[in-house]
């Protein structure tokens, strides 16, 4: 018998890994404090550094860029894939406020990025993409008619979803990320130091990282719609993280917390371990890996919401 990793269900050492890999839990995805652990990807390009800082690439900083600057989407691709091939896009630079721009996923990219930067970050790309279609997958299984009474576990990388969170704020800061019609990059300062130790170090400011908000009911608009936008501070004025609205779930960042309030905020749940979607005797659990330390929070949604047509505006 070995220690539960979770409070809720218990684990052991011999059972086949969530993941699906078919390896023993032992073997795969289980940490020394018997919780499930998954590394941090390891997102520092490959070689030697190359001592050259692209003026194009954000990541310049780091003075291990190529020659060569890619067009990044904003949005990962992967992730829009799963929305559909037409999206609805509002709030960028020069738009009307109520005006939606019809788009596809090819045409939401930026040269923010040298190629050696992007190719770095792609895992956190991948793991975004595996987050959000286990999400939409147990969405679409509650609201399956069935007597199936299955339980359904799905295994996500915390850190590389808040990472990938990181990414997202830094490509709206840099690309499209407007307020009253202006490019937040021409108002607003962005402190590019604590997202470089947060990407490469894993050192956040205290309080700072991935929050989550569960939304009940609400307006229920297309499912090709995803709403995004940055977090700023105006007093500063500052881009301090930022937020995403996802099959009807509220996914904030906070990278820079210096002259922001982080407490407690109703609803919000700070890196949460597991999230529960239920509806009557069938659920899906989908369990966040995190560092060593990490409070445990479980969020659990029991209601009979999951019939609404989830969708969202971006």
């Amino acid at each position: 018998m070995g220690k539960p990793m979770q409070k809720i269900i218990t684990f052991y050492p011999n059972d086949p890994c969530p993941c699906e890999s078919g390896k023993l839990l032992c073997d795969c995805h289980m940490g020394p404090d018997g919780r499930f652990w998954n590394p941090r990807p390891l997102l520092r390009a490959p070689g030697q550094p190359t001592g050259y800082a692209h003026p194009g690439c954000y990541l310049r900083g780091t003075n291990d860029c190529s020659h060569q600057i890619s067009r990044e989407h904003y949005v990962s691709k992967s992730v829009l894939k799963q929305l559909g091939d037409l999206l609805g896009v509002t709030g960028l630079p020069r738009q009307d406020t109520d005006a939606v721009l019809k788009t596809t996923a090819r045409s939401l990219t930026a040269k923010i990025l040298c190629q050696r930067h992007n190719s770095a970050l792609s895992p956190l790309d991948t793991e975004a993409a595996t987050f959000f279609h286990h999400l939409a997958e147990s969405i679409d299984d509650l609201n399956r008619k069935t007597l199936s009474r299955r339980r359904r576990i799905h295994l996500v990388n915390g850190e590389a979803l808040e990472l990938w969170m990181l990414k997202l704020a830094c490509g709206l800061y840099f690309s499209v990320g407007s307020k009253g019609g202006k490019r937040i990059d021409k108002t607003h300062s962005i402190d590019l130091g604590k997202v470089g130790r947060a990407l490469f170090e894993g050192k956040w400011d205290p309080c700072a990282g991935l929050y989550f908000q569960g939304v009940f009911g609400g307006k229920a608009t297309d499912a090709s719609y995803v709403a995004i936008g940055p977090v700023t501070v105006e007093q500063i004025p500052r881009c301090t993280g930022a937020i995403a609205f996802f099959n009807g779930f509220i996914f904030e960042l906070l990278f820079d917390t210096k002259e922001v309030d982080p407490g407690p905020r109703w609803g919000l749940v700070h890196r949460p371990g597991e999230i529960v979607l239920a509806k009557k005797q069938r659920e899906h659990r989908l369990f966040l890996t995190w560092p060593a330390g990490t409070p445990e929070a479980s969020v659990t949604l029991r209601r009979d919401w999951w019939r609404l047509p989830h969708g969202q505006e971006t």
